[in-house]
């Protein structure tokens, strides 16, 4: 008996661990306490209301389609004293630069200090990259497009070869999975593994991603793959519909923030599934630092329906914290994806009693939820990369951690007082605000454009509404714990 209960009480002890750690640990929250000037219920109500007062107001004055803001366009390529930002020798020096530093970042991971501290690839990858290139395509454009390494290194490379291998047609039944799989294989290495914060774990699996991304894009053809395969082109791509830059065809054309997201044919449901799976992933890490997911650890670590199983799986070498998160990540987008397609399912009801089919409304309609996306990246995420970010300084004078100092810059030391709670939370207010307000907007264009008649595109958004307003009080709450807790 004694076995037994030492080992379960070990697997509680394991458990416990998170439930002890989960806010101050995180890497993402502030760390420090701030005492809201109200009541926390009064901003989340505030908050949701504002929201509500926004469909109001579009629902009276908001009476077209959206074809006026779309046509707003001016290119930044017709002021001259511009033209050098699209000339041919600008183009190539980014993207050489973009080479060398994917090549410094690999060299840095397989043979520089192991420490993460010490070695520059931890630092560039998940902050100044996967977060500060995030921050890039939603608030200004698609940067992306033009420094992505691995498209630049096929691109040379098929010049080089003239393409002699042979490229094979597509799978339909593919469409986009192939990005949806590998995101969420990104988005448990981020967020659960732990391994990827080690330089030369984090190094071996971009040698890893570049042979599964190289061998679509030789299989499928280069355009092909990023469309459907490459997961960072449809992460960035995505974002950068939201932006209010957009470069094609030789021109650099500023537009009206989120017109990009005004689709014209409902997505596939890989594409809905990914959406909803980026939204999912950012919730998701704001959740491990909540007293909620330290209570659901605390009753399944007290379970004893789960004993044995904890006993068993610990037994076994499982991690049983990265089982249980793991668990709950795939659980989540399974949830938010039920949860939209039943408000899609009323929205089609509202819209006219099922005329329009509600496959096609959730294809219609989820793009509306990007801008959610972005809001919650920007106030879960920036102070991660103002704080974290500063690293970046000492380490490009050293990159390998071998004690070089390249441009003076070693020695300096982070200053974590560059931003507080206060700041982080208002900026959190703010951005959830303003996002979920331009998320009622995109869906009632949409609903003006899918429903034929105004009265009924105005029917079919209650249900959206409903959403949007509960939304931006859970978001707001998640929020909220590191900072006010």
């Amino acid at each position: 008996m004694g076995g037994p209960r030492n080992k379960f009480l070990a697997a509680i002890g394991t458990v416990a661990v998170l439930v002890l750690t989960a806010s101050p640990a995180s890497a993402h929250s502030f760390g420090t306490r701030y005492d809201l000037p109200l009541p926390l219920g009064l901003y989340l109500t505030s908050a949701g209301a504002a929201v509500a007062l926004s469909f109001i107001i579009m629902a009276r004055f908001l009476k077209h389609r959206g074809e006026t803001e779309e046509a707003l366009r001016f290119d930044l390529m017709s002021i001259s004293w511009l033209g050098w930002l699209g000339g041919s020798v600008m183009i190539i020096a980014i993207r050489g630069l973009s080479v060398a530093v994917f090549g410094l970042l690999l060299a840095a991971g397989l043979f520089g200090n192991p420490d993460p501290f010490k070695n520059i690839a931890p630092t560039f990858v998940w902050v100044i990259w996967w977060v500060g290139m995030a921050f890039t395509s939603a608030l200004v454009g698609n940067l992306w497009d033009l420094v992505n390494p691995w498209k630049i290194l096929f691109t040379w490379t098929e010049r080089a070869t003239s393409g002699f291998w042979t490229v094979r047609p597509y799978p339909a039944w593919l469409s986009h999975w192939p990005a949806v799989l590998l995101f969420l294989a990104f988005a448990w290495m981020e967020l659960i593994s732990g391994q990827a914060e080690h330089p030369r774990n984090l190094a071996l699996l971009i040698v890893a991603y570049s042979a599964i991304t190289w061998t679509g894009m030789a299989l499928y053809g280069r355009e092909t793959w990023l469309k459907n395969g490459e997961v960072f082109t449809a992460v960035y791509g995505l974002l950068a519909k939201f932006a209010p830059i957009i470069g094609k065809a030789g021109r650099l054309e500023v537009r009206l923030p989120a017109v990009g997201l005004l689709n014209k044919r409902p997505a596939p449901i890989s594409t809905v599934c990914f959406v909803l799976l980026l939204l999912t992933t950012v919730t998701f890490d704001g959740i491990l630092e909540t007293p909620l997911w330290a209570g659901i650890m605390e009753r399944i670590a007290e379970s004893q329906t789960l004993r044995v199983p904890l006993i068993t799986l610990q037994d076994a070498g499982v991690d049983l914290i990265a089982l249980i998160k793991t668990i709950a990540l795939v659980v989540l987008p399974g949830i938010f994806i039920v949860v939209f397609v039943v408000f899609s399912h009323a929205i089609a009801m509202f819209g006219g009693g099922g005329r329009v089919p509600t496959r096609d409304v959730v294809g219609y309609f989820v793009l509306s939820l990007v801008p959610i996306a972005i809001a919650y990246h920007l106030s879960h995420y920036l102070s991660y990369l103002l704080i974290a970010g500063q690293y970046i300084i000492p380490l490009i004078s050293d990159p390998f951690g071998l004690g070089w100092d390249l441009f003076g810059t070693a020695a300096y030391r982070i200053d974590i007082g560059i931003v507080n709670a206060k700041m982080i939370w208002y900026v959190s207010v703010t951005a959830i605000v303003v996002g979920h307000a331009l998320a009622v907007y995109i869906s009632h264009v949409m609903a003006m454009r899918v429903f034929a008649e105004r009265g009924v595109a105005l029917r079919s958004q209650v249900p959206m509404l409903v959403l949007m307003v509960a939304y931006t009080m859970i978001s707001l709450w998640i929020l909220s714990q590191p900072i006010v807790n």
